[in-house]
């Protein structure tokens, strides 16, 4: 997906792929009309030290609630650009979880007539913050 570059033996780098995700999001009618499908793409590093030796998920980030605060964000209002929603959910996931770097692709399948889909990519690292 991107270069989250390694930066220790304790660094893992966790992905979820082609999550769907309904969003009201468009500048035009008839995209207001209906919510659309986004298929996002989340590729983040967590210090995995701990967890990796207690094997318990409460010493890492759980996909499930990384996949909630998403799904909360895109129920709670209105986008109109693709990379207005993919900031949004790069800043609620950066602000939520011990992400040491964080990289999101938010695919819009239905956005542009002939094409596959359009998307952006943005990516930030905890020191930047």
């Amino acid at each position: 997906m991107t270069d989250l570059s390694r930066r220790n033996e304790d660094d893992c780098r966790i992905r979820i792929e082609a999550l769907p995700l309904l969003a009201s999001i468009g500048v035009y009618p008839h995209e207001r009309a209906e919510r659309q499908l986004l298929r996002v793409d989340i590729e983040f590093i967590v210090d995995a030290a701990t967890a990796s030796r207690s094997d318990d998920i409460a010493h890492t980030v759980d996909y499930d609630q990384v996949v909630a605060a998403l799904e909360r964000l895109v129920g709670e209002r209105h986008f109109n650009l693709l990379e207005a929603i993919s900031q949004a959910m790069l800043l609620a996931l950066a602000d939520s979880f011990p992400m040491k770097r964080l990289a999101i692709t938010v695919h819009k399948p239905a956005a542009l007539a002939g094409a596959g889909q359009v998307s952006v990519f943005r990516c930030l690292a905890r020191d930047a913050l």
